[in-house]
């Protein structure tokens, strides 16, 4: 027969439980966002407009960025 201390030790062991599964979730998702603002950082932004280059040697050093950034992804099998 279960007692009302017994209760009351299975409600404080499911108190903890719940906690502890509340910090693993806590603790992904700081890590979920870790992960997406550095993968935010790396990538363009959505929209962003053009760059205009002010000079042609700066447009030639963004094309240069650009091809070998490009060059970076053509390694990915068909």
């Amino acid at each position: 027969m279960t007692t009302e201390n017994d209760l009351r030790q299975m409600a404080r062991m499911a108190d903890t439980a719940a906690d502890i599964a509340m910090a693993g979730q806590a603790a992904s998702m700081k890590m979920l966002l870790a992960e997406m603002r550095a993968l935010s950082a790396m990538l363009p932004a959505f929209g962003a407009a053009p760059v205009s280059p002010d000079s042609a040697e700066e447009e030639a050093r963004l094309l240069a960025r650009e091809a070998e950034t490009e060059a970076g992804f053509d390694n990915m099998p068909v």
